[in-house]
């Protein structure tokens, strides 16, 4: 009876062990949403690392919960309507008051990042009253200037304080969003550029995400920037007859082609189009001509558009996101020029620029 009594209290002892080992790495996030917020709203936590959702939580009487396990530190953002917040998630209790992107509070790593980010802000509401203050009946020239030494200034402060906290961490989440960050805040970054800043970056920042997403779309702007061959791809169903069609049909055969990437629903696109109908008209034949690319479009609402505003140029249907993948295309219109050897001569046009470029280089 004594043994069987012993065992039972082992027994019990191994299921607490247990129920602690399994608690060990549990978190658990508390959450108030602004006055006005009904019951049943939901707050999404999406996983930075991937952009997945990965937890939800309804509000009730004002507050909503988040429960989980942290095995480590986790870069998260959760959203409510408007309103969002950047966290990073770790073992223990934490709070945050939505209404607030900067309030949440229990543990180093999330504390930290809300004061970088906090560093930034005042560092803009500086910059814009210097900007503000500048006398404005100063000459355009004397006012630019002005404006250029202030912006030079915002630059190196922002990032020196991105420095900061990335040299005290270097190889963590932390790191990996304040690195993302300098990403976001740079112009015309090159992919040199990236190499260059990443020798400060440890290999879990360097996998992250958010920063490998980087990574590989400014090299695909290497590899498509001016004066590099051109890149193929194929549609299968491209032509308005339902055949297969390759850009290679049109790129590289001795003519220098106008490429218009654009879809129905995008009204910049649509206006570009009376330009490029322009160039088209009036160059048209033996030495140039005009290519439409309709991408993340449905074909039905591509051919629609064609018809409804008069594109007479050749165009290829349904061909979704891989050229603006190939060609580190973030925004459309995007209009490329390729020249007879397929070479790109520039990008980006918009514009009077459209016609300038096409003039110039047909001169020769």
């Amino acid at each position: 009876m004594q043994r069987r009594i012993n065992f039972i209290v082992i027994i019990a002892c191994l299921v607490v062990l247990c129920a602690c080992n399994e608690n060990k790495n549990m978190y658990v996030l508390k959450g108030t949403v602004p006055i006005g917020i009904e019951n049943g709203a939901i707050v999404f936590m999406t996983d930075y690392n991937d952009s997945q959702i990965v937890d939800s939580a309804k509000v009730f009487n004002g507050k909503f919960v988040f429960r989980g396990e942290a095995d480590s530190a986790m870069a998260r953002l959760l959203t409510l309507r408007e309103l969002q917040a950047d966290i990073i998630i770790d073992k223990g209790t934490m709070t945050i008051d939505m209404s607030d992107p900067y309030s949440a509070t229990g543990n180093v790593m999330t504390e930290k990042l809300n004061e970088f980010y906090q560093t930034c802000g005042e560092i803009i509401i500086l910059t814009k009253s210097k900007l503000a203050e500048i006398d404005e009946s100063l000459s355009d020239e004397e006012r630019g200037k002005m404006e250029d030494a202030v912006f030079e200034t915002f630059f190196e402060e922002l990032d020196a304080v991105h420095q900061f906290y990335l040299t005290e961490h270097p190889n963590d989440v932390l790191g990996a969003m304040i690195f993302y960050t300098w990403l976001q805040n740079q112009f015309d970054l090159t992919y040199e550029q990236f190499v260059e800043a990443s020798q400060d970056a440890g290999e879990f920042i360097l996998n992250f995400g958010p920063v490998k997403e980087m990574a590989a779309f400014l090299g695909r702007m290497e590899k498509t920037a001016v004066g590099m061959p051109f890149i193929d791809f194929t549609v299968a169903y491209g032509n308005r007859d339902g055949s297969s069609v390759s850009f290679s049909d049109y790129i590289g055969k001795g003519k220098y082609v106008l490429v218009d990437f654009w879809a129905s629903w995008c009204m910049p696109c649509r206006m570009e189009a009376p330009v490029i109908a322009e160039v088209y008209k009036k160059y048209k034949g033996d030495r140039f001509e005009v290519l439409g690319v309709a991408v993340m479009d449905k074909r039905i609402e591509t051919v629609k558009a064609i018809d409804d505003d008069g594109y007479t140029w050749p165009q290829i249907y349904d061909a979704q996101a891989e050229p603006l993948e190939l060609y580190g295309i973030q925004g459309i219109p995007h209009i490329i020029l390729f020249g007879p050897d397929g070479t790109i001569l520039a990008r980006n046009l918009r514009g009077e620029d459209i016609k300038n470029k096409v003039a110039e280089v047909l001169k020769k």
